[in-house]
């Protein structure tokens, strides 16, 4: 499957609201970033400069002759204020703005690598005048006081943690911009209205201006992608991940290391890509936070998970198979042991004849609506995957892989025709977890493909996987938060494992067409990037983050881990 390109052209269609506040850009260097949507800032979470968990710089407010460009919620508004004035955006890679408003014409070029930096180039000659707003305060709070005292710099101005500079003079004039609203957070039922302060303004008649900002402690940071180098979104989206010795779980309001994440999406995010070194990196810091056989959820702390532990031994098999660094994969013995030895005796797992029984929301569908204390099936899957590893490095297990495997078939139930998502007590709902059991190619043949046939029919969208089947009782086909999260909402990372199961029992998956909507999808919502998860029912809104780490992982792994000659004409 060829790279998907990277360019992003979006034209007259942007002056509906609608349209343009559902296409939103991020740009992020080191885990800080510059992100909005085409029609402003819709989220708490958008800003211009977010360094370090903050939001510094909220936006600009523009003005090319008189003329609003910036859109209504500075203004407290929600009508379409200063989109009739857009007339295209493109992304190749970094945002430009194309602007026409009182027979002015004018493009905006947004470059950020932990510096802010903004061009306006007019044709012609035209009058510009541009307003920092500032927040200034955490990502997931609002702000109503401030007590900031702008200083004047030779060419622009200090305000708080912030400073500003551009080749247009500065003018001091200290104001709120009160009650700006944040409509996708009123939606989510979160805090969406705050003030913005702004020291003054930068105006100026001409025909080509800059604006920079930087902020205390943040720099520009090498990009990971050369300038000079063509690359697919999903490789620029991929890297926006990496931090470090660590992968972050998404944006905008995952930017911190997540254990179970972390050892989903590293296949896809690095291993496929052949970035072994950076992953040996990761293996090497997740296994120093080791703990009683498991590793941290959310990071610091946070050791809840009863499959983050198991995630990270898959994702070392994987490292081994893609990469033959078997003495790597020694490295890691002990690492393994502590695994697979403490694991089944902790907190969050013991063991019940050969399989694990686990705390209530301790897998990834991990809100009070699905507790699924009890034996989960994809977790005891990758429990015996684990016990293989382990046996293959001579350490000692507490039960052996092939009678784990052979308790494995109580999870069939032949009413449903797939597997129960949970033994002791018996879930019999159709969701996806069984896919990853199939994937790793526990269940026999027979069985396997009798299960992906109802996977198939009841639970594959064009987006990825439904979390629960239509026809159980509970199923929300519109993400709502929490209780709609795994009862119907689709979750796209599932595609890679249902394509791994179809391709496990030689089904020749047609991956252009499994993957085709979600490559789309990089021209939609966070535009060159994968959405965390989707509505249950048709047209299947984008919802949750609007940049997720496994989504993206898994969507790229099936892209480039695609059998050379191409899959057949199979599922």
């Amino acid at each position: 499957m060829q790279a998907v390109r990277a360019v992003i052209v979006a034209g007259a269609d942007l002056r509906d609201r609608r349209v343009a506040s559902r296409k939103e850009f991020l740009l992020v260097s080191g885990g800080n970033w510059a992100s909005s949507s085409l029609a402003g800032n819709t989220r708490k979470y958008h800003g211009l400069l977010v360094a370090g968990g903050r939001l510094l710089l909220s936006g600009l407010d523009e003005y090319l002759d008189g003329k609003a460009l910036t859109p209504a919620a500075y203004a407290g508004g929600d009508d379409d204020r200063g989109l009739s004035h857009l007339h295209g955006v493109s992304l190749d890679p970094d945002p430009v703005f194309w602007y026409r408003a009182a027979g002015a014409a004018m493009k905006k070029s947004i470059r950020f690598d932990g510096i802010l930096r903004v061009r306006y180039e007019i044709e012609g000659e035209g009058g510009l005048r541009v307003a920092p707003l500032i927040a200034d305060r955490g990502i997931h709070e609002v702000r109503t006081e401030y007590a900031i005292r702008p200083e004047p710099l030779p060419g622009g101005v200090r305000a708080g943690p912030l400073t500003l500079r551009s080749d247009m003079p500065f003018t001091p004039a200290p104001c709120l911009y009160r009650d700006v609203i944040y409509p996708e957070d009123r939606e989510r039922g979160y805090a969406f209205q705050e003030h913005l302060y702004c020291p003054g303004y930068f105006s100026g008649r001409g025909r080509a201006f800059r604006l920079e900002v930087t902020a205390d402690g943040v720099g520009p940071t090498p990009s990971p992608l050369p300038d000079t180098k063509p690359v697919s979104w999903l490789d620029r989206a991929a890297d926006s991940f990496l931090v470090g010795d660590t992968i972050l779980a998404g944006y905008h309001w995952f930017p911190e290391p997540w254990g179970r994440d972390t050892f989903v999406a590293l296949p896809g995010l690095l291993l496929c890509r052949g970035r072994f070194e950076e992953a040996r990196a990761v293996f090497r810091w997740f296994s120093r936070q080791i703990r009683g056989g498991l590793i941290p959820n959310r990071v610091p702390g946070g050791y809840t998970s009863s499959d983050a532990p198991l995630w990270f031994v898959h994702a070392l098999e994987r490292y081994v198979e893609l990469s033959g660094d078997d003495a790597f994969f020694r490295e890691m013995r002990g690492a393994v042991e502590e695994i697979v030895g403490g694991y089944p005796g902790s907190a969050v797992a013991h063991l019940d004849g050969a399989l694990v029984t686990v705390a209530p929301r301790s897998t990834w569908m991990d809100t009070p609506h699905t507790p699924r204390a009890g034996k989960p099936v994809e977790v005891n899957a990758l429990w015996i995957a684990a016990l293989r590893c382990a046996e293959s490095l001579g350490i000692d297990t507490p039960v052996s892989a092939d009678e784990a495997q052979s308790a494995f078939s109580s999870f069939w139930n032949d009413d449903a025709v797939c597997f129960y998502d949970l033994l002791d007590p018996d879930d019999p709902a159709v969701r996806p977890n069984q896919v990853i059991a199939l994937a790793l190619g526990i269940p026999d043949p027979s069985r396997a493909r009798r299960a992906l046939e109802t996977v198939g029919r009841e639970l594959l969208t064009p987006f990825g996987l439904r979390t629960l089947s239509p026809r159980e009782e509970g199923y929300a086909g519109r993400f709502a938060g929490d209780r709609t999260y795994h009862n119907g909402t689709v979750w796209p990372w599932l595609i890679g494992p249902y394509i791994d199961a179809l391709r496990q029992y030689g089904l020749s998956p047609r991956t252009d067409v499994l993957l085709g909507p979600l490559l789309c999808h990089l021209a939609d919502a966070g535009l060159g990037t994968i959405s965390e998860c989707f509505d249950g029912d048709p047209p299947h809104r984008p919802a949750g983050a609007i940049s997720q780490a496994w989504s993206v992982a898994e969507v790229l792994r099936a892209v480039l881990c695609t059998p050379s000659g191409g899959d057949g004409d199979g599922a």
